[in-house]
Parts: structure tokens; sequence; C-alpha cells
């Protein structure tokens, strides 16, 4: 990536969570994140996406373990994200296949006739239930599509990649798809970061991993726990996998443990 050169440039520290489904998370990958987050403290944290399960409001069978109880999960996810309103300088939240549960849920099949009532959508529920009303929220639309990072787009990626578990190269397949456009994305569980470089232009996607627990629906599957970190600095954003192994992982010379 080609930069002019300037004295004393400074990044900007932004990472990127999603797929959490609270309140099955999985506990230690959680924990270790925090720990990073709060000594980090990040200029920005982006949940990019389910951080609801919701199970309950989807027309697959809930399993055993599961909860009926969707507050539940909210409550969790308030606790949650306004502890890291506590440390970042911003944190922003855009929903999810799983968090558009509860529209789909709640409004049914005519959203419409019920759009200017107030306290029904999950935005408002989060609210009634305590969240900090500094985090600011989005959701992917046809006059939105994503949140800027640098020159990286960010999405949940549900809208662009199809159905779950996706092709084996997600990333690859973005950027072909992006026209080598840089780009960010959660929903596969799955962490890969692909560059490509065509024509001087050097451009990346980043598939980021999840923090959810294993479920019953998915028996041996390929993901991968943890988040990702940019730094962004003259308007480019440089990306930074952090993968898990069973709740801990090393960087920047330390280690965090979320099992103890």
């Amino acid at each position: 990536l080609r930069m002019p050169r300037r004295k004393n440039a400074r990044s900007q520290l932004v990472c990127t969570v999603s797929d959490i489904h609270f309140d099955l998370h999985d506990v230690p990958t959680w924990r270790a994140f925090r720990k990073w987050h709060a000594r980090n403290k990040p200029h920005r944290t982006i949940v990019l996406g389910d951080f609801l399960d919701l199970g309950m409001m989807s027309k697959f069978i809930p399993g055993p373990e599961d909860t009926r109880d969707p507050i539940a999960q909210i409550k969790c996810f308030v606790t949650e994200v306004n502890a890291l309103v506590a440390e970042a300088c911003t944190v922003e939240v855009m929903e999810g296949n799983h968090d558009e549960r509860w529209g789909k849920y709640v409004l049914g099949a005519a959203p419409d006739i019920l759009k200017d009532a107030k306290g029904l959508s999950l935005r408002e529920q989060c609210l009634a239930q305590g969240m900090d009303p500094r985090v600011v929220w989005h959701r992917e639309s046809n006059s939105f599509d994503g949140i800027r990072v640098g020159h990286v787009t960010l999405r949940h990626g549900h809208n662009q990649s199809g159905r779950f578990g996706g092709a084996k190269h997600l990333c690859a397949n973005r950027l072909a798809k992006s026209m080598g456009e840089s780009e960010g994305f959660g929903h596969h569980h799955r962490a890969q970061l692909f560059w490509m470089t065509a024509h001087g232009k050097t451009a990346f996607a980043v598939s980021n991993p999840c923090m959810t627990k294993r479920h019953s629906y998915s028996i041996d599957p390929d993901w991968q726990w943890g988040f990702t970190k940019y730094e962004v600095v003259n308007g480019r954003a440089f990306p930074y996998l952090v993968v898990m192994d069973n709740g801990v992982f090393a960087e920047g010379g330390r280690v965090y443990d979320g099992n103890v």
C-alpha cells in the first residue's frame, strides 16, 4: 500500500467482534477478549452482528439446553456492551441475521403497519433494558450497506454471502465480487485473511471469527474463535486476525487467558 510519508503519524485502534450469540457465548473466549479490551481501550469497538442468538424466535427447534427467554439474552448483551462503552471511545453495533429475528417475530409479515409504533424494535428493547444510549446502532439496508473503517467496508455478511457456511475460500470470493474493494465480515464463524494485488492496487478481505459456544445443530464445526483488530493510519486500515485456542491468545508480548 503506497502512502505518503508523514512525520509522527499515529494509528487508531479499531476492533471487531461478531457472532457472539449471547447468552450462548463461549465464556473463556469472551473473557479473554474483555481482558484485552480493558487493557487496550480501542478508539472504536464494532460488534459486527449476531450479538444475540434468539433461537426461540427462529424456525429451528431449540435444543434442550437452549433458553426460551429472549429478554435474558438481551439483558446479557446489555451488560456486556455497556462494559465495552466504559472502555472504548465509540461502540457500534450492527444487526446480523440472528438479531433480525426479533423484528421478524415481533412485527410479523406486515411490519409497515407498525412502523410508527414505539418500543418494538430491537434497539428500543435494548435501551429499555438499560443499554447505554451512546451505543451507535446500525442496520444494513439499501441506503446503508456497511460501516467504514478507513478504506474498509464492514458488514455482518449474511446479505452478501448466501447460506450459512459458504464456500471454502470466503475472502477470495468476496474480493472477486467486490472488484478489489477491501471488506470485513462475520456470519461464517471462520477466520480468514486474504490479500490481492492487481494493477498496482492492493486490497484485502477479512472473515471475522466467532465467540459463540459449540451448538448441538453443528457437530465438529469448522469454526474459529477470536476477533479482528485494525490499525488505521492516514485513512488506511491494516487488519490483524486474533485467533484463540480454548480461550487463550498471545498478543503484544502478553498472554490473555479467559479461563482464569
